[in-house]
């Protein structure tokens, strides 16, 4: 987990599949880059079965995980399990680039007072990619929610790839998967 915020609240929790998809897609990252350093983000609580994990629309069941992006410092060299928030949310890598109408309510938040207060990491493109790429190709996941510009930036397509829509949190700040639902 990227804090120890995300276990101290119970907002770790995931099925032992999702469990899996994220250990194997970080040994997928770890294999073409070693050294690197995986973080996952919220993933659920472990009640309430059916109840999202706000402020989520969904992350409501165990199935559902984000994943912190990576990083460098400006000098392009990787820093291994850091990311550019305390929290690995609303350091967001579009800003200014809105690609939705104002609508209300919504829970895309711009937290432009904030980015001030990051320090100066831009992304990693190469290991960030290659996590969406071995999310994407992992069978079991259904969706991966990536802002698309930022999906472009990284060369990542596929028909698992989705825009979350308006009303949803914005995603240039993490990557967030979703496992298709089992038969």
């Amino acid at each position: 987990m990227q804090s120890p915020l995300y276990c101290a609240t119970m907002r770790n929790f995931v099925t032992p599949e999702m469990a899996d998809v994220a250990m194997q897609a970080a040994r997928d990252v770890a294999s073409l880059y070693p050294g690197t350093v995986t973080l996952a983000l919220d993933g659920n609580f472990p009640f309430f079965t059916g109840f999202p994990l706000l402020p989520h629309l969904s992350h409501d069941d165990g199935t559902k995980l984000d994943f912190a992006y990576f990083y460098t410092d400006p000098n392009g060299n990787y820093l291994p399990g850091q990311t550019r928030s305390p929290v690995g949310y609303w350091a967001f890598e579009h800003r200014g680039e809105e690609t939705c109408p104002p609508v209300r309510p919504t829970l895309r938040w711009n937290m432009g007072w904030l980015a001030p207060l990051w320090p100066d990491r831009p992304i990693d493109p190469d290991r960030t990619s290659a996590l969406g790429r071995a999310l994407l190709d992992d069978p079991t996941v259904e969706k991966v929610f990536i802002e698309p510009a930022l999906a472009a930036d990284l060369g990542l397509q596929s028909d698992k790839l989705r825009f979350q829509g308006c009303r949803a949190a914005r995603h240039d700040d993490h990557i967030h998967v979703q496992l298709a639902p089992s038969s």
